[in-house]
């Protein structure tokens, strides 16, 4: 898992990928597929799943992507049973120290709605953000679920870390000042505070996929076997996955401690 010692290897958050061989990124246009396989399964209709008592299901979306890519997986989770919430960061494309602070509203907002705490559903740095948020408030969140975060070092494509760059120069440049987002010297503390252990309070559990274009799977898993669940698919597509849906289901129900 993100340790402070392996974080420490790291002079920035987002790091290069290794040289192991990664799906060519140009495989995440399929994603599509895996949108359509959805609505094609049964799964989409929650036939086979368990189902839920009500419980809230916080979800947060990807770097670049915008709450409303979660809206599908979030009329799915209602209909099976529990009372969904976009994670209100509006998109993911801001220091992510502030937008956690964003779903932290969230989650209170969620917890005195139903005076019982939340799941989170994290894709991609989504599943960052909400460990973030779990760790400040850990008698709020129940569990954390991650969709393709990558969890022990992050290492993406590089077309996605020339994006984050352009990202950062734009902070820099609109903010007057060196922008320290996604690394250890982050003025807000995201990244250190972030590298901390979930408390054994928080159950957590990985969706991941070996056809990841993006991410590295092999640090999008967790180092303990049963806690990781491989669906196939690409990673933009993890979010409308059936498969992933299906993965999803059956750890909401979940009551065993993963810590």
């Amino acid at each position: 898992m993100w340790t402070s010692t392996a974080l420490r290897t790291h002079q920035t958050l987002i790091a290069p990928a290794p040289d192991m061989p990664m799906p060519p990124l140009w495989v995440e246009a399929l994603w599509a597929i895996d949108w359509l396989a959805l609505r094609l399964s049964p799964i989409y209709y929650g036939r086979g799943v368990p189902r839920g008592d009500g419980e809230a299901v916080i979800t947060v979306p990807g770097f670049m992507c915008p709450d409303v890519f979660m809206l599908e997986m979030s009329g799915w989770l209602r209909r099976v049973g529990y009372t969904p919430y976009l994670s209100g960061i509006t998109i993911n494309a801001d220091c992510p120290g502030k937008l956690a602070e964003r779903l932290d509203k969230t989650v209170r907002q969620a917890v005195r709605d139903t005076g019982r705490p939340v799941r989170i559903v994290g894709h991609s740095l989504g599943g960052i953000i909400a460990r973030r948020v779990a760790l400040d408030q850990p008698e709020n969140v129940s569990q954390l679920v991650y969709l393709g975060t990558p969890l022990q070092s992050v290492q993406a494509h590089p077309q996605v870390l020339a994006a984050g760059a352009l990202l950062l120069t734009a902070g820099m440049f609109l903010i007057g000042r060196e922008c320290r987002c996604f690394t250890l010297d982050c003025r807000c503390g995201f990244t250190a505070a972030a590298a901390q252990e979930l408390p054994a309070s928080v159950r957590h559990a990985v969706i991941f996929t070996k056809s990841d274009g993006v991410v590295d799977w092999h640090n999008a898993t967790d180092d303990r076997e049963r806690l990781n669940h491989e669906v196939g698919g690409t990673h933009a597509g993890l979010p409308f996955n059936p498969r992933a849906y299906r993965a999803l289901g059956h750890i909401l129900q979940d009551r065993r401690a993963a810590n």
